[in-house]
């Protein structure tokens, strides 16, 4: 849960590098809670509502946690536009995102323990 909470408080920070398991664990908890909002619609029609809030919430910092992903394997920010391509695009984005870290990457690290600034 550490990677979730993480990723909440980084929303804002494109800079830096985020490891795979920073990511794939913030991928995993939301696809988790989706998956409760998708039961609970079943029995309420108002949690539509919710979901739709917290879809619009986590964007930012689902956003930011690719981008540092994508610096941790070495690659431009500008790789999230290929996902522009029509049937492809989100299956090349997974798997650049799923490659191992880059130990030579040109971005700064990603200071996990440390506070914000």
């Amino acid at each position: 849960m550490n990677w979730y909470f993480d990723a909440w408080k980084r929303y804002a920070q494109f800079s830096g590098r985020a490891p795979l398991e920073a990511f794939w664990m913030f991928f995993l908890v939301n696809c988790l809670i989706s998956l409760v909002f998708v039961v609970l619609e079943s029995f309420f029609q108002a949690i539509w509502k919710i979901e739709t809030l917290y879809s619009v919430l986590v964007f930012l910092p689902m956003l930011s946690l690719t981008v540092r992903r994508l610096h941790d394997t070495n690659r431009s920010a500008w790789w999230l536009l290929v996902v522009l391509l029509p049937a492809v695009g989100m299956v090349v984005l997974l798997v650049l995102l799923a490659l191992p870290s880059e130990p030579d990457s040109d971005f700064s690290n990603y200071p996990q323990n440390n506070a914000m600034l």
